[in-house]
């Protein structure tokens, strides 16, 4: 499944994006997922867009609902309460 990400961040982009490709990357593709697309908005660089694929929904819960992850994310300066997922479908 691919999916989109949507969720504010306040400690910029590259700050997200080191911990993204350090820390978040490796335990997604070893989920069996990838990014295909990580940026933030033009115009708004504060929101952070990500396109990811997963083999299911169950993955992406996964990481959500843990703690461990959920406090990474905020340590990169993802406001958690801001994200937003929406399914595509191709």
């Amino acid at each position: 499944m691919i999916f989109l990400l949507e969720e504010e961040i306040t400690e910029g982009f590259e700050v997200f994006k080191a911990w993204f490709e350090t820390e978040a990357i490796p335990q997604i593709e070893a989920a069996g997922g990838a990014c295909l697309v990580c940026g933030v908005d033009a115009e708004k660089e504060n929101i952070l867009h990500l396109v990811m694929e997963t083999p299911s929904m169950d993955v992406v819960e996964g990481f959500m609902t843990s703690d461990e992850f959920t406090k990474a994310r905020q340590s990169a300066g993802v406001l958690v309460e801001t994200t937003k997922i929406t399914v595509l479908k191709q």
